[in-house]
């Protein structure tokens, strides 16, 4: 039973080892996995960004309005 457990959890010397998978994986794909495994926060983020944006916009927007008048 020990070593089928040791074959499925990849155990050596009573350690887990990380699989190659995850070893090799860029910067990129690693932001990526964390931003799926926190979609809240992550969604959050991206609205409040979005709405810095537009608020930026409309008042680009009304100083041009006053400064045309």
């Amino acid at each position: 039973m020990e070593y089928a457990k040791d074959i499925i959890l990849e155990l050596k010397k009573g350690q887990v080892l990380k699989s190659e998978r995850n070893i090799k994986q860029g910067k990129t794909q690693k932001i990526l996995n964390k931003m799926l495994e926190h979609k809240i926060i992550t969604t959050i983020v991206t609205l409040t960004i979005a709405f810095i944006i537009c608020d930026i916009m409309l008042i680009s927007s009304f100083i041009n309005v006053l400064v045309k008048i």
